[in-house]
């Protein structure tokens, strides 16, 4: 009798080959899992729902030791639980004396809708949020939050860099940046100004999203990407490199993971950094594995895609509605891996407090818990799928006995015997624990090649190990 142990799994799912003639550490499924650093595969945390907030806020921002959320309209809204803390955000009309012809601005109050951008700057909060039809900026300041400057974009991209702010001007030809250290003040001459990206486009010149990679400016269009150095003096700012035919519509997909900037463009997950041997920027497809997977989930969507890179797991999360695609990343263990979340809920924001990561879907905010297991009480289904495996004898008929599992918790097995009709799998069988040394599972069929799927639906913890197949070889067909 012959034998073979799988245990390693530190690709995660991908779909670049036929799952016929896969690698074994490359998985067709891994749904609601994540790859360890010890390489097994590992259930995800569940969700734990902290609180419901009060009507009427919008956004999610960890800061000042709260989690932010941010509200306009003529009340105010005092959240109940006190880790949350109710922003108000004011606008501002223009009104003129007609005796003096002097101009002042008056206070307005527009409800939130939506919360692109926040961020700190000199201890206090500039946000980007959308009231209705319109877009503003704000800096909690004054008691006028609404950034009355005329220069200042108004728009949804926007970036904190250099003790200054940055914003893609409306029409995208440009970017425009505040004064330092004042990011109210969008017009002082030889501080505030614009940098020409779109003068210094080869493809789209319309700027989409701005991020950070290696203290450097990025400015992303649908189809290409600058590199600006940038300074306090706008004198020493320049564009430094261009990486041709990658770019983003999305520019909340952003974020930068151990020193590399990841983002979601209109045909997968892809990065930028830097080629170690020649010091050149270049795109990376990060996101291949799982492309096929991700461009019908972004088709037609008008819902924008959120992401984060969660500093507490090493993992960049971008949530689609309620499906969340995760890349696990350790250059220490070597691992580099896809899978995906499937949630009860869709994602309107993320935030990170304290190594907690919390999530906001309308007024419900929930916590990724490590020490549960189910999403607010409810059971979710594990799902880890193995390519069809020939054993290193292609086109040989195997007799399979049965397998051995090494793992924590408890799933259900199943056998796919037949690699040209995928839905060919044995009943399943309840597993539960390590089997090594305790008898093999008698699971018996025959077939050339061998996919095994694993299914968990508990409250209980759930790791994927080791898998040791037994078999006989009976020759070629």
């Amino acid at each position: 009798m012959a034998s073979i142990t799988f245990n390693k799994f530190d690709l995660g799912i991908d779909h670049r080959k036929d799952a016929s003639v896969s690698d074994a550490n490359r998985l067709v499924e891994m749904k609601n899992a994540h790859v360890t650093t010890g390489l097994a595969t590992a259930k995800r945390p569940g969700l734990s729902k902290v609180t419901t907030l009060e009507t009427g806020t919008k956004g999610l921002f960890a800061a000042f030791g709260k989690l932010n959320t941010f509200y306009g309209g003529a009340g105010n809204i005092e959240h109940s639980n006190p880790l949350f803390q109710a922003r108000k955000l004011v606008c501002a009309e223009e009104v003129t004396d007609d005796e003096t012809n002097a101009t002042s601005f008056t206070p307005v109050y527009k409800a939130v809708t939506d919360v692109h951008y926040v961020d700190v700057f000199n201890g206090y909060l500039y946000v980007a949020a959308k009231h209705d039809a319109e877009n503003f900026h704000h800096y909690l300041s004054d008691e006028i939050t609404q950034i009355t400057d005329s220069q200042c974009p108004h728009t949804t991209a926007v970036l904190k860099a250099a003790s200054k702010m940055f914003a893609v001007s409306p029409d995208g030809q440009t970017v425009r940046f505040s004064k330092t250290g004042d990011p109210a003040d969008w017009s002082t001459e030889k501080d505030a100004g614009f940098l020409p990206t779109g003068l210094n486009s080869r493809g789209a010149r319309e700027a989409k999203a701005l991020g950070t990679y290696q203290n450097n400016m990025v400015v992303l269009s649908r189809d290409g990407a600058q590199v600006w150095a940038i300074d306090p003096d706008p004198t020493a700012m320049s564009l430094t490199d261009r990486v041709e035919n990658v770019g983003t519509s999305f520019p909340q997909s952003l974020a930068t993971v151990a020193g590399d900037l990841y983002f979601l463009s209109d045909y997968g997950f892809r990065s930028i950094t830097t080629m170690q041997l020649i010091s050149k920027l270049s795109d990376v497809d990060i996101g291949s594995p799982i492309d096929d997977l991700v461009r019908p989930a972004i088709r037609g969507r008008e819902d924008v895609p959120k992401s984060v890179y969660f500093y507490g797991t090493g993992k960049y999360m971008c949530a689609i509605d309620n499906q969340v695609f995760v890349y696990s990343v350790s250059r220490t263990a070597k691992i580099a891996a896809w899978s995906r979340y499937e949630l009860p809920v869709s994602v309107d924001a993320w935030a990170e407090l304290e190594g907690e990561l919390y999530l906001r879907s309308g007024d419900d905010v929930y916590k990724l818990d490590e020490d549960r297991y189910t999403d607010d009480g409810g059971d979710y289904e594990v799902l880890i799928q193995i390519p069809w495996m020939n054993f290193k004898t292609p086109g040989v008929l195997k007799h399979m006995y049965g397998i051995d599992i090494a793992m924590d918790g408890e799933c259900m097995v199943s056998v796919g015997m037949d690699a040209r009709h995928p839905d060919s799998f044995t009943e399943e069988v309840r597993v539960a624990g390590n089997t090594y040394g305790g008898g093999l599972i008698p699971i018996e069929c025959c077939g050339t090649e061998f996919s095994f799927r694993f299914r968990n639906v508990t409250n209980q913890p759930f790791q994927l190990n080791a898998l040791t197949v037994y078999y006989d070889t009976l020759g070629v067909l």
